[in-house]
């Protein structure tokens, strides 16, 4: 019986050149979710928070620190440009990982849409000391949060077993917290400082243990 030389069986399992490249992007966009989260950190109570003199992160927003009029808004104006970028291309990274998962392909789809809208929330800035600016900001926030909640249901709705339910309490802490911050707003307190923070590291807490759980995916 003769061999056809020109006829190599392709054996089952093997990892393909193109499917390794786009194992690799796919994992790159992955990381840059996790990147997000350490830069949003380093960038505001970091960077900008040093550089206003007597702010108090356990009292004040952080988004006073976006705020026209902040010390420390000449540094997170381009930052913004920066997280949009890396919290985008974590979102299409989720995406890439559904394969097949319809909950989990909404849900990337969500944090694109979140990530995007981080745009408008640089269209409309706090200003301090002017409190027109306060519901035009307070609609843009909402927004995003909209998409946040939305995401998060949806890739936990995605997995099961402990992700799902990690999900779902990383939910309901941010959630709970934001709202305990909402109704101390304005401050400064500690209850506004320290529940907003919760509430934001709840979400960038979840969206770097996310990245990990998918970046272990194996290749397509």
């Amino acid at each position: 019986m003769s061999i056809d030389k020109h006829r190599v069986p392709r054996l089952r399992g093997a990892a393909q050149p193109g499917s390794q490249r786009g194992d690799a992007l796919r994992k790159g966009l992955l990381a840059a979710g996790a990147l997000s989260s350490l830069s949003y950190v380093l960038a505001t109570d970091g960077l900008a928070a040093s550089r206003w003199e007597g702010y108090r992160r356990t009292e004040q927003m952080v988004s006073e620190l976006f705020a026209v009029g902040s010390p420390g808004r000449d540094v997170l104006v381009p930052f913004t440009w920066l997280y949009t970028l890396l919290f985008t291309a974590f979102g299409v990274g989720v995406w890439m990982s559904a394969r097949g998962n319809r909950a989990l392909r909404i849900g990337g789809g969500l944090l694109i849409g979140y990530g995007l809208w981080n745009i408008m929330g640089g269209l409309y800035p706090l200003t301090l000391g002017d409190d027109a600016s306060v519901p035009m900001h307070i609609v843009a926030t909402n927004v995003q949060l909209a998409l946040m909640v939305a995401a998060m249901c949806f890739v936990a709705v995605g997995f099961h077993g402990r992700m799902r339910v990690y999900s779902f309490v990383s939910l309901a802490v941010s959630a709970v917290m934001g709202m305990v911050a909402f109704m101390a707003a304005p401050g400064p307190n500690l209850v506004l400082g320290i529940g907003e923070r919760i509430s934001i590291w709840a979400f960038m807490i979840w969206v770097a243990v996310l990245a990990v759980a998918l970046w272990k995916r194996p290749p397509a």
